[in-house]
């Protein structure tokens, strides 16, 4: 980690304190959806927006397309819903309303165009998209597949490309390798 100043450590515990938090009262919910006898009727979803880089690549905030910053927690706890799975999928959060109702037993009207990730918590499908776009206003751009992220800096023509098998901290910027032989089991 990069030296970060008293003001953004005060940050970082204050958003853990959140976290903690946030955890008691969900816990709170839980019991009391166990003691009601509704535990097995009831569908949870828990999302939030995307996190902060609390330090990471020199970061604070989470105006970057790291993957620490924009990835969003999504957790499902429900009536058929495998326990204790994770899946990495790559989806948007515009997913959460097909999904919802889908899980709920409801069509799910014509004009939504966002999949359902129903395939990706029953371990159906790995992703839900091949490629995630992400941008952050006019100064970042950002494409990931689940071997490959590229950003771009417009406003200061910069470059990064990491590899997310072997580097999913994206440590290691490969963009200035002269060249990168990528070959794909498909043919």
């Amino acid at each position: 980690l990069h030296r970060v100043d008293r003001r953004q450590r005060q940050m970082c515990i204050r958003d853990s304190a959140m976290i903690e938090h946030t955890d008691a009262q969900i816990g709170r919910i839980l019991q009391k959806l166990e003691e009601s006898d509704q535990a097995d009727n009831t569908l949870i979803i828990f999302t939030s927006d995307h996190g902060l880089a609390m330090g990471r690549h020199g970061l604070m905030g989470k105006q970057n397309q790291y993957d620490h910053s924009i990835r969003a927690p999504f957790i499902v706890k429900g009536p058929n819903i495998p326990k204790g799975k994770t899946a990495t999928g790559m989806f948007y959060l515009n997913s959460i309303f097909p999904t919802a109702a889908e899980l709920a037993g409801l069509d799910i009207p014509k004009s939504v165009d966002a999949p359902s990730i129903v395939p990706l918590i029953n371990g159906n499908q790995d992703v839900a998209y091949d490629n995630i776009y992400g941008a952050y206003r006019h100064f970042q751009r950002m494409v990931r597949s689940q071997d490959f992220k590229l950003i771009y800096y417009p406003m200061i023509k910069r470059t990064q490309l990491f590899d997310m098998k072997a580097d999913p901290l994206e440590m290691h910027d490969l963009s200035s390798q002269p060249c990168l032989l990528y070959t794909s089991d498909a043919a």
